[in-house]
């Protein structure tokens, strides 16, 4: 066996387990470790097989590690880890025999000649393709692994990987009575069948990347749909607060017309300096705000702001707001940079309300060519792992839902003239978007 080779099973063995760790959607395990696990294992099933001799091994043993390693991802049912498994063996199996098959002929068509080399050189070229396409399409694995086991495909699929898995047990030269046998008997057949389930789990694989694709359009459609029905609802309710502030006032002043009207001074000065004079400098606070989100030039972002200022004042929160200048435009989708404030906002809304001082300070200015949307919030906290912070499910909230900060930077890194400074010194936390003008 030669060098190529030795590094082609090696980059074989890493991308079934690195396919099927993005199948399940496990990320806590880092490359590294996937890596180191998969080379351990693998030197284990070297020295198995050879030392019983039984090639079959490979598969029979690669599936218990893959099922072993499912075992870490807590909601995935026994069934979806059977599924998972037999994606990544049967298809990593399926395509390296297609595209050395293919490589083989294409070679057979050139002037080149590797000698003895040349089947060890197309296997590690195979191989690094595989690698290569599975760290790059990570994403895109995971969202079609999140949407197939929902889907009609899932069963359908099921029973080709189990043939598939039946007729690369078949085509390993097992050393068995039984397997041997049938790999005499129909060895020819099984690589046309090996070709036919690789086509058909290719063409399934098209039409569920297809589907998911429009499963998450319309996820985001319906989620788009909520926060115009959160919006329409949150404008309601000022108007609810202005009627009901409105009614107050009247009654503020009826008081203030009896005061008037018998000439009581000490009626008088009592209720301006309980009410009219309190809610005065409330009202003068609100009101700079308001005047300063005016220079938002672009409606959505105005209307949002407000909501969530108003929000905060309702929650006593004391909201100051920096706009320097007119901001006439947001250099990003306006759709996601609504999401990404909106999330930066909420979770610092929620933080100063537990908090001592009760804080919150939104910033949005330019220099040069960036925007800055910066927002600054008291905590109670005194101690912040900023390094865990964007973690999915790292969260102090009830019943774990930690989400926002994790969608917020996987938005954050699909934006290329995006990035998010977070800074902490106790007891205020502060996170800058900073957006390049293209």
């Amino acid at each position: 066996m030669y060098i190529y080779d030795l590094v082609a099973l090696t980059l074989i063995g890493i991308s079934h387990v690195l396919l099927y760790i993005h199948l399940i959607r496990y990320n806590r395990l880092s490359y590294k470790m996937v890596f180191a696990l998969s080379i351990i294992f693998f030197i284990l099933l070297g020295i198995v097989v050879t030392v019983t001799g039984y090639p079959e091994f490979n598969t029979i043993l690669l599936l218990l590690f893959l099922l072993t390693l499912g075992l870490m991802k807590e909601e995935l049912s026994f069934m979806q880890n059977v599924y998972f498994a037999l994606v990544s063996m049967v298809l990593i199996t399926l395509i390296r025999l297609v595209l050395v098959e293919l490589g083989m002929n294409l070679f057979m068509l050139s002037p080149f000649n590797l000698y003895l080399w040349t089947g060890s050189v197309i296997h590690l070229i195979v191989s690094t393709i595989l690698f290569v396409s599975i760290l790059l399409w990570r994403a895109p694995i995971q969202k079609f692994a999140q949407f197939i086991v929902e889907s009609p495909l899932y069963y359908i699929s099921y029973v080709f990987l189990i043939l598939g898995l039946i007729i690369a047990l078949i085509l390993t030269m097992p050393s068995s009575v039984l397997l041997s046998n049938l790999n005499q008997q129909y060895g020819q057949l099984s690589y046309i069948s090996a070709y036919i389930i690789f086509f058909i789990l290719l063409l399934i694989v098209l039409i569920g990347s297809h589907l998911a694709k429009e499963r998450i359009l319309e996820e985001q459609q319906k989620r788009l749909d909520k926060e115009l029905l959160d919006y329409v609802g949150k404008l309601e309710l000022m108007h609810d607060e202005l009627a009901s502030f409105r009614h107050d006032y009247i009654n503020v002043l009826l008081t203030l017309n009896e005061g008037v009207r018998t000439k009581n001074i000490e009626q008088i000065a009592r209720v301006y300096e309980d009410v009219i004079a309190p809610t005065s400098k409330l009202m003068d606070n609100h009101e700079l705000g308001i005047v300063k989100l005016s220079r938002i030039s672009v409606p959505e972002v105005k209307s949002m702001l407000h909501v969530k200022v108003t929000i905060a004042e309702q929650q006593q929160v004391k909201v100051m707001v920096d706009i320097p200048d007119v901001i006439e435009e947001i250099a990003m989708p306006m759709i996601s940079f609504i999401r990404i404030i909106s999330i930066l906002i909420d979770n610092a809304m929620e933080e100063a309300v537990l908090s001592k001082e009760k804080v919150m300070q939104l910033a949005f200015f330019e220099m040069e060519n960036l925007q800055y949307f910066v927002v600054r919030n008291s905590c109670q906290q005194t101690e912040i792992d900023l390094q865990k912070l964007y973690e999915k499910k790292y969260t102090r909230k009830e019943n774990n839902e930690g989400y926002g900060l994790f969608s917020l930077k996987r938005m954050i890194d699909k934006t290329k003239n995006a990035t998010l400074e977070t800074t902490f010194i106790a007891p205020y936390f502060t996170q800058t978007l900073i957006l390049k003008k293209e």
